[in-house]
């Protein structure tokens, strides 16, 4: 696991989004934890687009749809220049993919509430 750097995890904790389980919506600090959504060239993305805040029991035992809502939201998330730092990875054709597949939820609001 790629541990997120001090300077960064302080910005982190004073984000709202970074708060409330994506998934459940759960917001206590005991129960959720922040995942990586995205690995590059064997190791994890360490970038505050591309870490979502996740139930920790859903991130033990993410399943596909769990996984790729959580991609889905890490990239409404992510800037083009973002994405540019990672260029062996068709962000366009994943992030069509997604975006047909969850058109109808709000990447805003927790899935299981909408």
């Amino acid at each position: 696991m790629s541990p997120i750097p001090n300077k960064m995890r302080g910005e982190m904790e004073a984000e709202q989004f970074m708060k409330t389980c994506v998934w459940s919506g759960e917001t206590s600090k005991e129960k959720v934890s922040w995942e990586h959504c995205w690995n590059y060239a064997g190791r994890k993305i360490n970038e505050k687009w591309a870490i979502v805040p996740l139930r920790l029991d859903l991130n033990v035992n993410m399943s596909g749809n769990v996984k790729e809502y959580c991609r889905y939201v890490s990239l409404t998330r992510a800037t083009d220049e973002d994405l540019a730092k990672y260029p062996r990875k068709n962000w366009q054709q994943i992030r069509k993919y997604l975006n047909k597949k969850y058109e109808d939820k709000d990447p805003n609001t927790p899935f299981v509430s909408q």
